[in-house]
């Protein structure tokens, strides 16, 4: 009987440690400087940059790929709607990068030129 009260515990203990969560499967944290610089980078409509480019730019050798492209396709995901492209237009600001190579990018494109043509009336 004793020796059971003590595995019990031990056992869901081993149980718990075990079962994995999304960072420990090496999913992407959205806290990482890779995901910000990603994020960063679709937000104000930039190109994908490579891994070249972000070394330079970042001064490390140690580019996570996945982490900066998990980023920017979040910041692709709240840049790339209508009505932000079209406020992008109202302002005058060139239709952006990161909007680009997405599937509904020609609808994106024309509500970017409605937000344009609104502008200079």
């Amino acid at each position: 009987m004793m020796i059971k009260l003590f595995l019990i515990p031990w056992a869901l203990l081993l149980l718990v440690g075990c079962s994995g969560d999304d960072l420990a499967a090496g999913a992407p944290s959205r806290d990482s400087p890779w995901h910000q610089a990603g994020y960063r980078d679709a937000v104000a409509g930039k190109a994908v940059r490579d891994n070249d480019t972000l070394t330079e730019w970042y001064g490390t050798p140690q580019v996570d790929r996945e982490d900066y492209l998990s980023g920017y396709s979040a910041g692709q995901a709240e840049l790339c709607r209508s009505a932000t492209l079209r406020a992008w237009g109202e302002k005058g600001r060139n239709f952006p990068a990161s909007c680009d190579g997405i599937a509904n990018a020609e609808q994106l494109r024309q509500q970017w030129q409605t937000g344009m043509d609104r502008a200079s009336r």
